[in-house]
């Protein structure tokens, strides 16, 4: 299966999933050590996946972990533009808990995809502001808990 994510026009065009996950007032962030910003873990979904079984597969790849889908937080409608390239993203985020709860008393969690400089970091989600956590349309879910689901448009320049 292939990862849905197709270049039209001008537009890098993907489809992606990303996990919200709690503990306490801290959220998981997931950072490429290769890269200055941070975000939700997550990735693309694939040709005839949902994005239930996209995210519940990619934390299974990328941390070996079994997870069980609390809610489903937003849509988000995501234009941006990174390393010059132009971005039209589709980005479906759940809450999602770990069915192995010590994942929950871990400060990092390593990637165990070979080749992958990825961790996962529990992170104060008060501190969001101090580091470069993408998208930032983002923050206010993951600082609000809103108990409805939503729409997110998102350009940034």
């Amino acid at each position: 299966m292939e990862d849905i994510s197709v270049t039209i026009g001008q537009h890098l065009l993907n489809y992606r999933v990303s996990a919200i996950f709690r503990k306490g007032n801290q959220v998981l962030l997931h950072h490429n050590l290769n890269s200055v910003h941070y975000t939700l873990p997550g990735g693309r979904v694939k040709e005839g996946e949902t994005t239930k079984q996209a995210l519940k597969r990619e934390i299974k790849e990328e941390m070996g972990q079994d997870v069980n889908c609390v809610k489903t937080i937003s849509f988000m409608e995501n234009l941006f533009t990174m390393d010059e390239k132009h971005y039209h993203e589709i980005l479906v985020t759940y809450e999602l808990e770990f069915l192995d709860k010590t994942m929950y008393e871990m400060e990092k969690i390593k990637s165990i995809e070979k080749n992958e400089n990825l961790e996962f970091i529990w992170f104060d989600k008060d501190k969001l502001d101090s580091i470069n956590f993408v998208p930032s349309a983002l923050k206010e879910l993951i600082l609000k808990e809103p108990n409805e689901f939503k729409h997110i448009i998102n350009e940034e320049k």
